[in-house]
């Protein structure tokens, strides 16, 4: 195809004729009875949801971790030997301790932190071959993993739904949304569609939200829940058309940040695309147990990870207080209980005392054997931050470098990970000249938020394209700026084959349902069938539809009339850009008959073996 003359080349609204909306008297759109969000994170995962006719007040659930109630129960599963399920969260964990005391853990499967394996950037793409590593080093199928955990956490919500309102609430009376990290690619939420689908959750009542984007829409309506915290509402009385604000949220995998402006319509737009890095409150963790290989010997931990697998969990659970803890106004040291099994495992060696002597901390940490405690300066617990604080700070700072950015003045900070209180003091620290909000159950915005975005999808009204769209064209060969390798005759006209004629380009502006319309002339009207096929590119330019980076969404084809030869034909192709599809309408000009399909930007056929 040619294209003859741009019929319409506007989107479906405009910033300027809209009347603002109060968002107090939004009605949920959801489909069915409530929505239920999950937020399947790096340490802790969980759900909650809400019904349609009430759709602000958010119910959600608590978990039993030890000593203490959460939000969220650990991302910890645990799988029987022939991979059926067997228990999620912390059951799972105290049941592989259990079993670890007894020796009879070998043949389990054991998973933490598993979702960190679905990082952005992948080198191949994640499909149903992809793995996890256990505990143990033992490989089981990712989709599967995923899957097990998904289905678990619907099946309790589901439970729990019909308990309190003593009732037969079905999976098919749900609307779902499930969170993913703003660094995440397409692929990885392909992965995770995959996984929600197998559990028997349909494609039309999921939506996919990216972290960072729900605690924004979370941080726009929390007035909503109350007086809970008296800085929700002066937040929500600054939100007047143009006002932009930034939202941190540090979670265990990852630090996404947003930054959204309020637009005449009552809704938010993208300042900049949702950013990130993989820099959560794992990376903590990972500095804390290097801590103790370097006080106490690689081996030692090896064993007491091996053999004592229910003091190890403990001694990260009590890790989880202390990181939210400040120093006291009498101490600068903070003390760690050294579990008893880990000093029976260093009598070998002399005992604790002899070890931490000759490691690198033996002028600065010492061990009190009646109470099994170490004393540890705070400066040094605090280094255990450093390089965390470093890239989230760095990060932050390269963001507000960018004129879009600049002049933010407002800052919430949202996400577990930003109730410690070294993260938090550096944060606030780096926000001096800005005014920071730090909302109240902060670790549920994003959980809330997810719940809020599917009775509300239009939030977030305008978006800023991951990619360049376009379709095929052949427009007139010349030589100036076209290969000769894409030269072909038709009929009696040279032609550039393959040529990607954009509409939509990486990093615009869209609104959900904006639409594109051409005129575009068939090249060969003699033929039965024209292919209009759609691409996407990651490329701002692209150039031809076949180089690399340039991937094809789908093709419609369009049935054309039998003319006389001579007799040219004119296609109208209008494209939508929807939230997650593409609609195509093509009309021949000639009979006026309409073709449409609609593109999965989004597609399950992507986990097709190759």
């Amino acid at each position: 195809m040619a294209e003859r003359d741009r019929l319409d080349d506007s989107d479906s609204g405009t910033d300027t004729e809209e009347i603002p909306i109060t968002i107090t008297k939004k009605i949920s759109v959801c489909n069915r009875q409530l929505v239920a969000a999950i937020d399947f994170g790096t340490a802790y995962s969980g759900y909650s949801y809400s019904f349609k006719h009430e759709w602000t007040k958010i119910i959600t659930q608590h978990w039993h971790g030890g000593d203490y109630l959460t939000h969220k129960a650990t991302t910890s599963l645990l799988l029987k030997p022939d991979g059926s399920f067997f228990k999620f969260g912390f059951e799972a964990e105290n049941e592989y301790a259990r079993l670890s005391e007894d020796d009879n853990h070998k043949d389990y499967f054991f998973f933490r932190r598993f979702k960190l394996i679905l990082k952005p950037k992948l080198t191949e793409r994640v499909h149903r071959r992809t793995v996890c590593v256990d505990e143990t080093g033992k490989e089981y199928n990712a989709l599967e993993i995923f899957t097990h955990c998904i289905r678990y956490l619907k099946d309790h919500m589901l439970e729990n739904i019909n308990k309190k309102i003593n009732g037969e609430i079905k999976v098919s009376d749900i609307d779902f949304v499930i969170t993913v990290p703003a660094i995440w690619d397409d692929t990885a939420k392909m992965f995770m569609i995959a996984a929600a689908e197998t559990t028997g959750i349909q494609k039309e009542q999921l939506k996919i939200a990216l972290e960072s984007e729900a605690a924004s829409i979370y941080c726009q309506y929390m007035h909503l829940e109350g007086d809970k915290a008296p800085e929700s509402v002066g937040f929500q009385e600054k939100m007047a058309t143009g006002f932009k604000f930034m939202v941190i949220d540090l979670g265990g995998g990852t630090a996404d940040i947003s930054v959204h402006e309020r637009t005449p319509d009552g809704g938010l737009k993208q300042v900049i695309p949702p950013s990130g890095i993989s820099w959560g409150g794992t990376r903590i963790d990972d500095a804390y147990l290097q801590f103790f290989c370097d006080l106490l010997g690689d081996e030692t931990m090896k064993t007491f990870k091996e053999e004592f697998m229910e003091d190890y969990l403990d001694l990260f659970r009590k890790f989880e207080v202390q990181k939210r803890s400040g120093p006291t106004a009498t101490s600068d040291s903070i003390y760690i209980r050294i579990p008893l099994s880990i000093s029976e495992i260093l009598d070998d060696h002399g005992g604790i005392v002899n070890v931490i002597s000759s490691s690198k901390y033996k002028d600065i940490i010492s061990f009190e054997k009646k109470t099994l405690k170490c004393k540890v300066p705070y400066s040094e617990f605090e280094k255990l931050f450093e390089e965390t604080c470093s890239k989230i700070r760095s990060h932050l700072q390269e963001l507000f470098q960018k004129s879009e950015v600049a002049d933010v003045q407002t800052v919430l900070l949202v996400g577990g990970f930003s109730e410690c209180y070294i993260i938090r003091n550096m944060i606030k620290d780096e926000m001096i000249d800005k005014h920071l909000i730090l909302p109240e159950e902060s670790s549920l915005a994003v959980l809330k938020g997810a719940v809020y975005m599917g009775h509300v999808p239009d939030a977030v009204t305008t978006h800023i394209s991951n990619y360049s769209y376009g379709v095929q064209n052949w427009p007139d060969f010349d030589p100036a700026k076209h290969p000769a390798e894409k030269k072909l005759k038709v009929g009696n006209q040279d032609r550039c084959r393959d040529v990607f004629m954009k509409f939509i380009t990486k990093g615009d502006k869209i609104k959900p349902g904006q639409r594109k319309c051409y005129i575009l002339e068939v090249l060969k009207p003699e033929e039965d069938i024209l292919e209009c096929s759609v691409y996407f590119s990651h490329s701002p330019d692209p150039k031809y539809v076949d180089e690399k980076g340039v991937s094809k969404i789908g093709t419609l084809q369009v049935k054309l009339p039998k003319v006389e030869k001579g007799t040219p034909i004119d296609i109208e192709e209008e494209i939508i850009i929807l939230d997650t599809e593409v609609k195509v309408t093509a009309t021949e000009l000639h009979e006026f008959n309409e073709f449409k399909k609609t593109f999965d930007l989004l597609s399950a056929d992507m986990f097709k073996e190759e």
